[in-house]
């Protein structure tokens, strides 16, 4: 999606979609809305992104770890668990939520330089939000969800038909599932909040929120809850 600048009657239309009695907003208002916003959004990107990263690498380090000092049988449930474990970080990695490189681009640009005069800026700004938006949409997306369970159930079938590991293979397929479900569900969606709120022209609407979640971890020897709350 792509947006052209507002500053009143001097820059062209905008995302913003202006009813017939809805005055314009000042277009430093609206570079000031988009850029706090992002700024949040980011911060909660950056929260999320170390949080689970931290989370899957734990997971893959302990259990790939853990494999040579067990039986052959539980070693291999345990190097299954961490390879799913890699697969679980690979997205944060390689596909990480555009809003924080957006914002740090956005940030870094300076009114008053030829390349960012208020309505170039402005254009800038909401070509960024769109996009933000547009990513953290798809991926709380029917594809996730979809891929979060197609990998589930190809590890519950390789422990289950490949190893004989069924009773293991379905404590991994449920886990694995809930931790995936609880890691789409959890995402940021700041951008797409906020460019709701910009389009209603009603740019003094918080988009903040808070999300608590508690995801279900069972592993050979221990199991229990892990509660995140991503602000």
């Amino acid at each position: 999606m792509c947006a052209t600048p507002t500053l009143a009657a001097e820059c062209a239309a905008t995302l913003l979609d202006l009813g017939p009695a809805r005055p314009a907003t000042d277009v430093q208002d609206r570079l000031r809305f988009i850029r706090e916003s992002l700024r949040k959004d980011a911060y909660h990107a950056r929260l999320w992104s170390y949080s689970w990263g931290a989370i899957y690498s734990a997971l893959a380090v302990g259990q790939f770890g853990a494999a040579p000092f067990v039986s052959h049988d539980s070693a291999l449930d345990l190097y299954v668990g961490g390879g799913a474990s890699l697969i679980g970080l690979a997205p944060l990695v390689f596909t990480p939520l555009k809003v924080m490189g957006d914002q740090e681009r956005l940030d870094g640009f300076k009114a008053g330089e030829p390349e960012t005069d208020p309505c170039a800026l402005l254009a800038r700004a909401e070509d960024s939000l769109a996009r933000d938006a547009a990513n953290e949409a798809e991926g709380r997306s029917l594809l996730f969800h979809g891929g979060n369970v197609v990998v589930n159930a190809g590890i519950f079938f390789l422990m289950g038909a490949g190893f004989g590991h069924w009773t293991n293979a379905t404590i991994s397929l449920l886990t694995g599932i809930a931790t995936g479900e609880v890691m789409i569900f959890t995402q940021p969606v700041g951008a797409r909040d906020a460019l709701r709120v910009y389009r209603s022209g009603d740019l003094s609407a918080s988009t903040a929120a808070v999300r608590i979640a508690a995801v279900p971890l069972v592993t050979r020897n221990t199991s229990g809850l892990l509660l995140l709350i991503i602000f």
